[in-house]
């Protein structure tokens, strides 16, 4: 099994989740059974260790009881297969995107703004993709700007500076003040660098 293939069907998104899902299909599925069990024989029981009755009404009432345990629990267990797994796979449409979005926190996280979330057409959380995708857009735009900015920033001090050795150089305390405006757009450089937009 390839581990596309199991993080496909097998995604952890996160356990506690998962697992607290789990759990609440497990209460509620028996709690369905525990209801349909009083329901179905507690009445037939409670005949059948009433020694008030004649022995005709309890055997009827044991009869009806096994003929109950032979057809019931059969369904029982199907349903409660069926609907389990029906449930197991719903709710997989709602941790594969968890999963997918989980992942797209690491990419930002090391600065790659250059990829779309994208889920399967039968996923659910398709408002969510559509408004993560708009938000990386808008973080990749901005960020483009400030890349941008800061080349012509550099730029710019770079053309001021040669106009100031052209004419003669400037006193140290305005010197000083170039040096730091430099190293400021250094620095403004090296952490917008640090994004990969779509367009690198």
């Amino acid at each position: 099994m390839t581990e596309r293939y199991k993080r496909r069907w097998f995604p952890v998104a996160n356990r506690s989740h998962q697992y607290r899902f789990l759990t609440m299909m497990l209460i509620y599925n028996i709690i369905i059974v525990g209801c349909l069990a009083i329901f179905l024989f507690v009445p037939d029981m409670l005949k059948l260790y009433d020694t008030n009755l004649s022995l005709e009404i309890r055997g009827v009432a044991a009869d009806r009881i096994l003929s109950i345990h032979s057809r019931i629990w059969p369904l029982i267990i199907s349903l409660v297969c069926v609907i389990g797994i029906h449930s197991f796979l719903i709710f997989h449409r709602f941790v594969g995107p968890l999963y997918r979005i989980t992942v797209a926190f690491g990419q930002i996280r090391k600065g790659d703004l250059s990829f779309r979330v994208r889920l399967r057409e039968k996923d659910y959380l398709h408002e969510e993709e559509k408004a993560f995708n708009e938000m990386l857009e808008k973080l990749a735009e901005k960020i483009g700007g400030i890349k941008s900015a800061g080349v012509g920033a550099m730029e710019s001090l770079d053309e001021l500076e040669n106009g100031i050795n052209e004419m003669g150089g400037l006193k140290d305390i305005n010197k000083g003040a170039l040096i730091d405006l430099r190293e400021q757009l250094d620095t403004l450089m090296e952490n917008s660098d640090y994004f990969v937009l779509p367009s690198d």
